[in-house]
């Protein structure tokens, strides 16, 4: 008996030391979701030891190593579900079977976040010049600035605008300026043809403008090629020229397309009866005089004398009357005409064949101003509309005429809008501010 409580401590001892000196113990287990007993893969295991930590596999099994698991508990934690405490214990250990972990789900509650509209991006800003006009095709931005405007008072330039001391200047997609060249004259605005090239007009002359080596190069265009050969075409398609004959003096236009031999065809006709009715009107109040002097011209030159009657009296003058504005835009090899007096979007294939047409409605919006815009790098067309210190744009879907979301911009009174890659360009200059007139750039997707 002496004995055994001699041997008795030293066998206790033996096995703290046994205990003290074995490796790592390995705890197995199975993670599920408590309501419907899925198991639950990806769920992050670790000790309350500085143990590493482990994953549960794609069937919730997991095997995480424990140093010492003497007071040690297991954490498990995933999104959605709340975060669970196991003890450890030596009894636990000691059952073979693997433990069985069932998680609660639980919502997860996120602080507020404001999302904010970016601010537009300044394009081009100087403190000594003024933005004036711009153009974006495949080379870059252009823009056309000023040191100081000259205005026309005459009654019949009421509203024109020249530039003096004006410059050119082409920035990359970074905004970074490339290259730029004076302009020898004063300028008006910036023109492209159908194939995108950028075109300055001046007073007496005009000027193609293209880089090399560079720098920007002018090449002399006649104004009367830049009216009669080079802004009736406004774009191109398999091979043809698209173009038209309207007219600011004159109620109705054609569309039609040229190919290469130089044959033409129409693609459709625009018109505005009831300014048209106004504009053959005028023969009726004309003196017996004027009228043999109308019906003479008629028969020298084939014209309707009432057409002629319509220029004799210069009823284009007249506060009644707008020039027509029925657009063509090429949108996904479709020719599509804003037929504003029809009310409606024609569609066309490029030999003039028409597939059909749709209703649109944004002409009716008193907000509208007059103006479609399309992006040339998706082919969108887009509605401009105004309203007090207001300024958006809606998206016409070519499908279906309906317009698409209102598209805010966030200056007030923005000038030249155009629409370049799902961004909208304005020149903008706040009221009353010694700001220049500046160009920004606005995403509107």
């Amino acid at each position: 008996m002496c004995m055994t409580l001699r041997i008795l401590p030293i066998l206790l001892l033996l096995n703290a030391v046994y205990c003290s000196a074995q490796g790592p113990v390995l705890v197995r287990g199975m993670v599920r979701d408590a309501g419907s007993g899925v198991p639950l893969a990806d769920v992050h295991i670790r000790s309350s030891a500085a143990d590493p930590g482990t994953v549960s596999a794609r069937d919730g099994a997991f095997v995480l190593s424990i140093a010492d698991p003497k007071g040690v508990e297991l954490v498990f934690s995933f999104v959605g579900y709340a975060t669970q405490h196991l003890p450890v214990t030596q009894q636990r250990l000691a059952d073979p079977k693997p433990l069985q972990v069932r998680m609660v789900r639980q919502a997860v509650e996120l602080s507020g976040v404001t999302i904010e509209r970016p601010a537009p991006e300044v394009v081009y800003q100087r403190s000594d010049l003024h933005v004036g006009d711009h153009f974006i095709n495949d080379q870059g931005v252009w823009v056309l600035t000023y040191e100081k405007p000259r205005l026309w008072h005459r009654e019949a330039e009421a509203g024109r605008q020249v530039y003096r001391d004006a410059r050119l200047h082409l920035l990359d997609t970074n905004f970074v300026e490339r290259c730029s060249v004076r302009l020898p004259t004063e300028v008006e605005r910036l023109h492209h043809d159908h194939a995108q090239r950028t075109i300055v007009e001046g007073l007496r002359n005009a000027w193609v403008v293209e880089v090399r080596n560079g720098a920007l190069v002018l090449q002399e265009l006649a104004l009367s090629a830049l009216r009669e050969s080079v802004l009736p075409w406004t774009d191109s398609i398999q091979g043809l020229l698209l173009g038209s004959n309207r007219s600011l003096t004159y109620p109705a236009f054609d569309h039609f397309a040229v190919d290469r031999e130089g044959t033409s065809h129409v693609i459709c006709a625009v018109e505005d009866k009831r300014l048209m009715e106004l504009f053959r009107s005028q023969y009726k109040y004309m003196s017996g005089a004027d009228k043999v002097i109308a019906m003479d011209l008629g028969f020298e030159t084939g014209v309707d004398p009432e057409v002629i009657a319509g220029y004799m009296t210069a009823f284009y003058n007249d506060p009644y009357f707008d020039p027509p504005y029925a657009p063509l835009f090429v949108v996904s090899d479709t020719l599509c005409v804003f037929d504003h007096y029809r009310r409606t979007l024609r569609k066309f294939l490029p030999d003039g064949s028409s597939v059909g047409e749709v209703p649109i409605t944004h002409q009716a919006d008193k907000a509208w101003c007059d103006r479609l815009v399309q992006d040339p790098s998706s082919g969108m067309v887009y509605a401009l509309f105004a309203r007090n210190l207001h300024t958006w744009l809606r998206m016409i879907d070519p499908r279906t005429g309906a317009l698409g979301p209102v598209r805010m911009l966030d200056h007030p009174f923005p000038e030249d809008v155009r629409v370049h890659d799902g961004h909208a360009f304005y020149i903008y200059r706040p009221y009353g501010s010694l700001q220049h007139r500046t160009l920004y750039r606005q995403r509107i997707k």
